[in-house]
């Protein structure tokens, strides 16, 4: 058994739509529209209710003094279902035991009749226009081109040679829309130009990292004194510049690395240099600590490269250190190293042939026993290098190396 509290409620809840549909009516037009209202049948009473709904839908517009308030309305069409639901089961029911106890608890048994019945009596849920204009997924979505369309400072952008779709795959999208071309882009223009940042390049820095526009000019000029004062070029400064994040990263944070990268590996001033030039990610890479931790851990105990030997990796091909995945190297070493015979110092001399896939290096060495030309000593006769052995396509490998044919370098590795 349920308080009838709780039935009061669920029938609001089921009525609440058609009552926010409803004006309010004053109390002498209710009065005189109550006297017209069959007041012996409740269901009667609801239908009239409903009936002027339609009308008010079919454009019989009611005035804002003929409906009284929504709340009262419910109550008292509510007392009165009870009353005669009451009035039709009470005797039959009080005569069990399943008669409704006198602390006036009902069951859903009982009560659900008049609630299933408002629901047929009442109206659907109409949502206004308003309503429907109010929700977002309503109202059409614009693409970028129709929005550049309708902005000359977005316009402005395009010419400058900025790819906007960029900035949108990065979420920087906002960013676009809220900046003014000459009060945030003009300056910042100038400044790259300032730094030898050529103009027709211009567009590509700023689509890269479209962050410089959210700085001052102040802090861009701090940082490139920095690099000044640690005797970079005006043309390693624009390179640097150019490629990476720089001009928005911290002066205290490019230093802290600079010195981590040159503490580590053992490099000269010189060499810290050369390295920012040729690979300015690398310094502004994320979680520096660790991947180079892993790296040394890869090169230095797995694979047995003195420190000399990495460094020298480092300063030839610093990207390589820069992958997530630095074990995949390996597998690549393993078949250099431990099958063929290339020594360290080879590999050293030639880091790009960790890079490629085994499956090609292991087909070529193979052709090249077959031949007699696998010879991987500097000292003798038809050297073949680690870089002749594992770089360019299988044309010029045929060419230069293998002194063969490729249709038959092709056949033979299908024999394999």
């Amino acid at each position: 058994m349920l308080p009838r509290t709780l039935l009061r409620t669920s029938y609001r809840l089921s009525s609440r739509t058609f009552c926010q549909n409803v004006q309010k009516h004053n109390s002498s037009a209710a009065s005189t529209d109550h006297d017209r209202i069959p007041t012996t049948d409740y269901y009667s009473k609801e239908l009239y209710v409903n009936q002027k709904y339609k009308e008010q839908e079919r454009g019989k517009e009611v005035s804002q003094d003929e409906v009284k308030n929504p709340d009262a309305v419910l109550s008292e069409l509510f007392e009165k279902a009870v009353r005669e639901v009451e009035s039709s089961v009470g005797g039959r029911r009080g005569r069990g035991r399943h008669a409704v106890r006198a602390n006036d608890d009902i069951d859903w048994n009982w009560g659900m009749p008049v609630i299933q019945k408002s629901e047929e009596v009442l109206p659907p849920d109409r949502p206004t226009y308003e309503e429907l204009d109010s929700i977002r997924a309503a109202k059409p979505t614009r693409s970028l081109a129709s929005i550049i369309n309708d902005s000359k400072n977005l316009q402005k952008l395009v010419d400058l040679g900025i790819d906007l779709n960029t900035w949108e795959s990065k979420q920087e999208l906002g960013l676009a829309v809220k900046l003014d071309f000459d009060r945030d882009v003009v300056p910042t223009l100038k400044f790259l130009s300032d730094i030898g940042i050529p103009d027709d390049l211009q567009g590509d820095v700023l689509t890269r990292n479209p962050a410089i526009l959210e700085q001052t000019i102040e802090d861009m000029e701090t940082r490139v004194a920095y690099l000044v004062s640690k005797k970079f070029s005006k043309d390693d400064i624009a390179l640097i510049a150019f490629d990476s994040g720089w001009l928005t990263f911290s002066v205290k944070g490019v230093d802290s690395r600079l010195g981590f990268m040159q503490k580590t590996f053992g490099l000269t001033g010189n060499e810290v240099r050369a390295l920012t030039v040729k690979c300015p990610q690398l310094i502004l890479t994320n979680k520096l600590v660790p991947r180079i931790q892993q790296t040394l851990f890869t090169f230095n105990e797995e694979m047995g490269f003195s420190a000399e030997e990495l460094k020298s990796i480092v300063l030839k091909e610093p990207q390589m250190i820069m992958k997530r995945r630095i074990t995949d190297y390996l597998v690549n070493f393993d078949l250099l190293h431990n099958q063929i015979g290339i020594p360290h110092e080879l590999i050293a001399q030639f880091p790009l042939s960790l890079k490629q896939s085994t499956y090609i290096v292991s087909g070529r060495h193979e052709y090249l026993k077959k031949v007699g030309r696998a010879q991987y000593s500097p000292l003798l006769p038809m050297y073949v290098s680690p870089a002749m052995l594992t770089e360019g396509t299988d044309h010029e490998f045929c060419e230069n190396v293998a002194k063969c044919d490729l249709e038959l370098f092709h056949r033979f590795l299908r024999t394999l």
